[in-house]
């Protein structure tokens, strides 16, 4: 008897384009609702209701898109249940890739065989759960009604954002009018870890900076600039609020000083709030504040008050619009993360190439920018154009791109760099500080290009420097010069004089006032908030502008730095750095033994480098810089008691004292 022709189960043949592409919109429907509720819980100023489930919506409709395409690829070549499964595996995978990377993948380049390890063990896990989940969720796969639903949802979500649209094209906040034209933009760039020294403008003949180089002679360099901490949390407080760190509130405080943070001016809420000299108040609408970032100055720190847009790399946000619900939205949802991670990978300086499309189109309005660049920051990890023009083509050491698992391994001990290694993480910093460069002339030539440079003072900065293994040591945190001391440079045709360098001792907490005295504006103060936020709303800043104009040779005897363990102050000649425990004491007094670290006192005349601790041998020096750093100490409204040590400052404390040095610690901030 001849047995009948063997068939196959439905759902062994391939689904085909039409319902690969119907598989693909409820899959991607379903993760698009998924990533979309988790997005609406993590926004920093809430979305009502509707505007929340519209946004639901449009988020359900873009992932039902990109789940049609796919779909309908893999219909052609997979069976209904196999392309449900990798389906099902490739959004578990990612969503497990994304939200673990924090945890397992800090430091790590995305080539290195841990994260790749990881990376394996995330997918095996992620097809493990999808082939358990076939089953359950195979309704996906026959049902009617969910394809019903999620064309229902996806025409809801076009819906959402066409009205979106509709709401968000209001150009008149920054439109020139009577109240600003005459003031200027306002363009604050701050190159992160970027160091004086490497610039040719302070000296340097051999890294290659002529956009930098360019803005000092068409403007006014200040030779001695020194940051308020020795990393970027703190540090940007000090810039963007013209404060003291245990003014401003940004550091690892107790949390009852947390508060501070929440009544701080900063530099674009002074300039859509502040009062000018004839008495006039400008107002919310007379600027747009727009912030192309890495994400390192973080939205909760309430660095970003005033800022209208902004864009953060480093968290895989596209430009965000802060009046658009849905623009807000979609920056937490996962789909628009990763497109935005991935161009990265082509797009080395996405923050520089979104200020210049945003410029494309709004710089006729009158804009206070910040553009935050990172190439001289960890990873050292350059656009070959600019790697080529520095590293060394026979170096064959094992340091491609400096990572700061490679500052991790040093420091543990585990690797100890040759002086082939060293002149290898020094040329890829080079390197990034020429990229730098070349981002800044891009974006200056765009305002070029639209007629309004001349009508833009430019400020360029940065946060801290960087050690390059001068003392044993890379990165920042450190109380050194190469972390402390910082370009600072700035140019306006119409305010500023040309080719002018200022000797004075400076901070940044002086660009703040120095802009508001520019701009013919009142600075921030008491006076701006409660009788009991008094002492948190002063400035520490000082207007430049008497150094600049020649009126004055100095306007402070002294400048001072701090971290999550010490202080520091230096006039012109001499600096020291303590331990906080150690500034009541006096030289030779029992307690400097039990401190933390040891103090340093250099004679910075005759020994710039650091190299030679005098502390104890020049004691007059001691109590003098001592005194005056208590003074300064009590003007400060958070007591030093307070900073909570972080375990970067413990462990790169040890560190120091394993290489027989003595150096200062910072917070573990980046």
């Amino acid at each position: 008897m001849t047995s009948p022709p063997a068939t196959s189960h439905p759902t062994g043949r391939r689904v085909g384009l039409a319902g690969g592409s119907a598989l693909g919109v409820r899959l991607g429907t379903l993760f698009g609702v998924v990533d979309a509720l988790v997005s609406w819980t993590r926004q920093e100023e809430p979305i009502g209701g509707l505007d929340g489930l519209g946004c639901v919506a449009a988020a359900a409709l873009s992932y039902a898109c990109l789940g049609a395409l796919a779909g309908a690829v893999s219909g052609l070549v997979l069976s209904r249940r196999s392309a449900l499964l990798l389906g099902l595996a490739a959004g578990l995978f990612l969503e497990a890739y994304w939200w673990t990377r924090p945890l397992l993948f800090w430091g790590l380049p995305a080539t290195s065989p841990e994260r790749l390890a990881t990376s394996v063990a995330l997918l095996v896990g992620a097809l493990c759960l999808a082939g358990l989940a076939v089953r359950r969720l195979s309704f996906l796969g026959t049902s009617v009604p969910t394809l019903v639903a999620s064309v229902v949802l996806s025409l809801a979500g076009a819906g959402y954002l066409g009205l979106d649209l509709v709401r968000r094209s209001d150009r008149s906040v920054g439109a020139i009018s009577g109240a600003n034209e005459d003031l200027p933009n306002v363009l604050l760039v701050v190159v992160d870890a970027l160091r004086h020294d490497v610039l040719g403008a302070y000296g340097n003949e051999r890294v290659e900076t002529p956009v930098m180089d360019g803005l000092a002679k068409r403007g006014v360099l200040f030779q001695n600039a020194f940051v308020q901490a020795p990393f970027t949390w703190s540090s940007f407080g000090s810039i963007l609020t013209g404060k003291y760190p245990r003014r401003h509130g940004m550091l690892k405080l107790d949390p009852k000083y947390r508060w501070a943070r929440d009544i701080n001016v900063t530099l674009p809420l002074h300039l859509k709030t502040a009062r000018q000299k004839d008495g006039r108040r400008l107002e919310d609408r007379d600027w747009v504040g727009a912030a192309f970032m890495t994400g390192t100055v973080t939205r909760d720190s309430g660095l970003l008050h005033g800022f209208d847009l902004y864009c953060e790399t480093l968290i895989g946000h596209d430009l965000v619009l802060r009046s658009s619900a849905w623009s807000r939205f979609k920056s937490e949802v996962l789909l628009f993360k990763l497109v935005n991670k991935a161009t990265q990978r082509v797009d080395y300086n996405k923050a520089a190439t979104t200020a210049i499309e945003w410029f494309e189109t709004e710089s006729d309005r009158r804009f206070v920018a910040f553009l935050h660049l990172y190439s001289t920051h960890t990873p050292y990890d350059p656009e070959p154009e600019f790697r080529d023009m520095y590293v060394d083509p026979d170096y064959d050491g094992p340091i491609r791109a400096f990572y700061a698992e490679h500052r991790y391994a040093i420091e543990a001990g585990d690797y100890l760099p040759t002086p082939a290694d060293v002149e290898q993480i020094r040329n890829l910093y080079y390197a990034g500080t020429t990229q730098a460069d070349a981002a800044i002339g891009a974006v200056l030539d765009v305002l070029r290009e639209k007629g309004v440079l001349d009508d833009t003072l430019v400020i360029l900065t940065s946060d801290h420097g960087e050690e390059l293994g001068e003392h044993g040591v890379f990165e920042h945190n450190w109380m050194y010069q190469t972390n402390l001391r910082i370009p600072l440079i700035m140019t306006w045709p119409g305010g500023l004089p040309a080719s002018v360098r200022v000797n004075g001792l400076v901070e940044t907490v002086d660009i703040l006032p120095t802009v508001s005295d520019l701009l013919g504006l009142v600075p921030p103060g008491p006076e701006d908030g409660a009788e009991s936020d008094a002492e948190y709303l002063r400035l520490d800043g000082k207007s430049l502008l008497p150094l600049v104009r020649g009126e004055l040779e100095e306007l402070r005897q002294y400048v001072f730095a701090e971290s999550g363990s010490a202080l520091a102050i230096q006039d012109r000649a001499t600096k020291l750095v303590i331990s906080r425990e150690c500034l009541e004491l006096e030289p030779g007094d029992p307690g400097w033994d039990e401190a933390r670290r040891d103090p340093e006192l250099y004679d910075l005349a005759a020994d710039p480098d650091e190299t030679v601790n005098l502390f104890g041998e020049r004691v007059e020096d001691t109590r003098r810089l001592l005194g005056a750093l208590r003074e300064w100490d009590a003007t400060l409204p958070i007591p030093r008691e307070d900073v909570i040590s972080s375990h970067r400052d413990l462990e790169a404390q040890e560190l120091m004292d394993s290489l027989g040095y003595v150096g200062g610690i910072g917070d573990e901030d980046e």
